[in-house]
């Protein structure tokens, strides 16, 4: 799985208004944002995260199309979001669109009930959750299209357990465009933030974001394999020469290896990090015993 487009927004001040050309550093800048309605915020579970105000009487969306995405068979799509409360009508939060940006191939939505529902390509609901989703959380929604099979999952945060929400049915095929917000001319959704947006080119779930806990973590020139190690650009990693196999293990000379901050001593989550889909995740530690892997 590769990400064909992501946006997280690192090193960008809180409240600087964002436009196709606001990006980060490794950024795809959006092809289109409402002037006027999109803004960086810096709070939220992966900061900074993006906070879409609904602009009376025009759409507020972010979009990717063509010439970032091409065209999508199979792919996937993930996004951090939020609301402050439930919308006094249906809000979009995302959707893919096909001929050019033109023609709607799928829609998610949620109701003034907080009920996220699945529409087609002929915007017909198809699949309604039946519990509501927490208002004032900070979610994480996976869409996973293959061909016309849809798989929508939300979750708490960075859960990767059982999804919260699970609908499947039954869209319209190969898009090239995806869009985060509301091609509605109304306002009809109170603060929504989006964290995280991500695009991949395979009917694999994107997951959980992971981050740097400080500066920014940069390849290895000594090392030339796919996935490449990874150092903190703010020190010098050294080889272990005790370890002569390629690509080598790694140890900070002069220091101790920091765990990210964010993280505890009972999250189950490791400080180590590995390459997955174009971006870097923690990676489980797991340890033998009695014949089988447990989480460390």
């Amino acid at each position: 799985m590769g990400l064909v487009a992501r946006w997280y927004g690192h090193g960008l001040a809180d409240g600087t208004p964002l436009d196709a050309t606001t990006a980060g550093p490794g950024d795809t800048p959006f092809d289109t944002a409402t002037a006027g309605a999109a803004h960086v915020d810096a709070t939220g579970l992966h900061p900074p995260r993006i906070r879409l105000d609904q602009q009376p009487s025009s759409p507020a969306q972010l979009v990717w199309s063509a010439n970032t995405l091409g065209t999508l068979q199979s792919y996937a799509v993930r996004t951090y979001l939020q609301m402050s409360a439930w919308p006094s009508a249906g809000a979009p939060l995302a959707q893919a669109y096909g001929s050019g940006n033109t023609a709607l191939r799928w829609r998610i939505d949620i109701n003034l009930a907080g009920l996220l529902r699945l529409r087609d390509a002929g915007n017909n609901v198809i699949a309604t959750a039946a519990t509501a989703l927490p208002p004032g959380k900070e979610l994480r929604s996976e869409v996973v299209i293959d061909g016309t099979d849809a798989l929508v999952t939300v979750h708490a945060g960075d859960d990767e357990s059982e999804p919260l929400v699970s609908l499947a049915g039954s869209v319209g095929a190969v898009a090239d465009a995806i869009r985060f917000g509301s091609p509605n001319a109304a306002p009809t959704s109170p603060a929504l933030y989006f964290a995280a947006p991500a695009v991949a080119d395979t009917a694999v779930p994107i997951g959980a974001r992971s981050h740097a806990a400080s500066g920014t973590w940069t390849a290895d020139a000594a090392l030339t394999g796919t996935p490449h190690a990874r150092h903190h650009a703010t020190a010098t990693w050294e080889a272990d020469t005790g370890w002569a196999a390629t690509p080598h293990a790694r140890h900070d000379a002069s220091a101790d290896w920091a765990i990210e901050a964010g993280l505890t001593i009972d999250t189950g989550v490791s400080p180590l990090y590995v390459q997955a889909g174009g971006e870097w995740r923690p990676a489980d530690v797991r340890h033998m015993t009695g014949g089988s892997w447990h989480l460390t």
